[in-house]
């Protein structure tokens, strides 16, 4: 009895109040609208779900906090030269020089302009000289000479200061006793792959996938990169330290009765950005995704229902159907 009565007193507040069946009027025209509404909301729900799953990435930029000694270059191109006559250096700002062809990766490879030829199927004495190479063992110049290109891969640590990373060939810009006969030196190469540091989540090198062709024996090809540290944190808290970087090139072409001090070759130009970027991964919480669906969802109704009643208003001038209380006639004549 106590609680019939405290339920009365309870509903005195209801701020949703029921209108009686008898009372509704159900017609055609707002079924169909009905219809076309779940429709659409259904589409926005699904919508909004795939939003909720998707990762986000906030950018921020920032003074450089980190103090690391290396940086990590990492690269796969093929020159359109021999291995034997390649050279890979390293100099940097301190002026230190290092002398990368051992720590690098130098196979044998039969040039092409397309990533796609490079594993295609070769002669088998090509083959077996290929894979002495890869696995560091001696293999036969000769074979690697009539092959007629170079592929350079692998990951180096330098010192992380301004340098210049150049690929040059023997007897050029460097004191050898052997010099490599013009009639080899071909600069041409495609890059499958250079990066600095790690890989994170939808990194672009600008890079990768290029080609240059050379056009004369003597040949420089530049490119001046400015390399951004980047901090990458996943939305589990794991961090990645690496970078990013902007590119611009050029090349130059010298005449071989021109070329006396000229050092051809490819020569990676790059420099330390003091700005780092700092990229962290979010995702949208589901209360947050409940209270959108929510608010889709009430207020589709509410602004349908407003301009379903408001169009009927004018067309009807404000009369009432006259078949609304019908069934409320009915019972009283019946009584």
């Amino acid at each position: 009895m106590a609680f019939s009565k405290w339920a009365q007193k309870v509903a005195q507040f209801d701020a949703f109040p029921k209108v009686d069946a008898d009372n509704q009027a159900r017609s055609e025209k707002g079924g169909l609208l009905t219809i076309l509404l779940a429709c659409f909301l259904a589409l926005l729900s699904l919508s909004e779900f795939s939003e909720y799953r998707r990762i986000h990435t906030n950018y921020r930029f920032i003074v450089d906090p980190t103090i690391e000694t290396n940086i990590q270059i990492n690269m796969d191109l093929t020159v359109a030269m021999p291995c034997p006559v390649l050279l890979v250096h390293v100099y940097d700002a301190s002026g230190q020089r290092m002398h990368l062809t051992e720590n690098l990766r130098l196979v044998p490879a039969i040039f092409s302009t397309d990533r796609t030829d490079r594993d295609k199927k070769m002669e088998p004495k090509y083959m077996h000289e290929v894979i002495n190479a890869a696995g560091g063992k001696p293999y036969d110049q000769k074979i690697a000479v009539e092959m007629g290109g170079c592929r350079v891969f692998g990951s180096i640590y330098a010192n992380k200061v301004a340098a210049n990373l150049h690929i040059t060939s023997l007897g050029h810009g460097y004191h050898s006793h052997t010099h490599t006969d013009h009639s080899l030196l071909n600069f041409t190469h495609r890059i499958d792959q250079f990066s600095f540091g790690r890989h994170y989540p939808e990194r672009v090198n600008p890079l990768d996938n290029s080609v240059e062709v050379a056009e004369a024996h003597f040949e420089i090809f530049q490119y001046f990169l400015s390399i951004v540290p980047t901090t990458y944190v996943t939305r589990r808290g794991d961090v990645t330290l690496t970078n990013q970087y902007a590119v611009t090139d050029s090349h130059k072409a010298v005449p071989d009765d021109q070329a006396i001090s000229v050092v051809p070759g490819i020569f990676f130009k790059y420099d330390i950005e003091p700005i780092s970027v700092h990229i962290e991964e979010t995702k949208q919480l589901f209360s947050h995704f409940l209270v959108r669906i929510c608010g889709i969802i009430g207020g589709s109704v509410v602004t349908v229902g407003f301009i379903y009643r408001t169009i009927k208003l004018v067309f009807t001038g404000g009369k009432e159907d006259p078949n609304l209380y019908a069934p409320a006639h009915n019972l009283m004549r019946s009584v």
